[in-house]
């Protein structure tokens, strides 16, 4: 079965006294990456998280976001930051000093209110006890994503299990094409010599010698045998669950163009 490494779940989560949201969503990446954004309430579980994470989603690229933020029904959700607000409006009057203003400046509100954590939340959100009840949203989560990920896998796996059959129904057009090339070739390689050489005595044996060691340099039997093992062997793949099955298919892709790009370096039969 496959799973594709792109997907996304979402989980919102509301109880007395805040309100939790959860996004994850994956995108191809060749190892495992997380990258978190988290509130600074919940940084304390972070690796214990990502092992979660990590255990389901074994490659990619995933983005996680988890927000907890104060019930809306709070009329006082945000504070002034005394400490931070002062230690600002401090930093200006030393700047206005530095600088030999006689003129006293009065910062506006639109300054102010781009001055970083200058609010803050009223009451501090944590998840206090309720740790169990975070770790079964993530689990939701991921669970979405996972299931995200298998939709989108088993079209890839129909789609690749199409696109080798065409290439099956191709070698066999390029068998019946080559068996009919070899015998082509001797003929087309005696007119030319005849050509060139109609009066040389050549002897027969000899002649068929150069010949063969000529067909053989073009022969293409070696490079049909390898993509039929190679092709058998993908369909095997594609069979299997392993986690590591990308890997292996990328590695048999790599070798199928190989044995491909030789063929079609080898023969000079234009259909082919």
């Amino acid at each position: 079965m496959f799973f594709s490494m792109t997907g996304y779940g979402r989980v919102e989560k509301q109880l007395s006294n805040y309100y939790l949201v959860i996004d994850i969503k994956s995108l191809n990446g060749r190892y495992f990456d997380v990258i978190p954004r988290i509130s600074e309430s919940l940084c304390i579980h972070e690796n214990k998280i990502i092992s979660l994470i990590k255990k389901k989603c074994i490659r990619g690229k995933v983005f996680l976001n988890i927000s907890l933020r104060p019930n809306n029904q709070s009329d006082n959700l945000y504070k002034l930051n005394n400490k931070n607000f002062n230690n600002y409006y401090s930093k200006i009057k030393q700047l206005q000093k530095a600088l030999d203003k006689n003129q006293d400046y009065q910062p506006t509100i639109d300054h102010l209110l781009k001055v970083p954590e200058i609010f803050e939340p009223e009451d501090e959100v944590t998840i206090g006890k309720n740790s169990k009840i975070l770790f079964d949203c993530i689990d939701k989560a991921i669970n979405q994503l996972i299931a995200h990920r298998k939709i989108e896998g088993a079209e890839i796996e129909k789609d690749i299990l199409s696109k080798v059959k065409i290439i099956n129904n191709d070698i066999k057009k390029i068998v019946r094409l080559s068996a009919t090339t070899k015998a082509k070739e001797l003929k087309k390689i005696k007119e030319k010599i005849n050509l060139v050489m109609p009066e040389l005595d050549l002897d027969e044996n000899r002649l068929y010698q150069e010949i063969g060691i000529i067909l053989e340099k073009k022969d293409i039997n070696e490079e049909i045998n390898r993509l039929n093992s190679h092709i058998s062997l993908l369909k095997d793949f594609i069979a299997q669950s392993n986690d590591d099955i990308g890997k292996k298919i990328n590695f048999l892709l790599q070798e199928i163009i190989r044995e491909i790009n030789t063929v079609g370096s080898k023969v000079e039969n234009v259909k082919i």
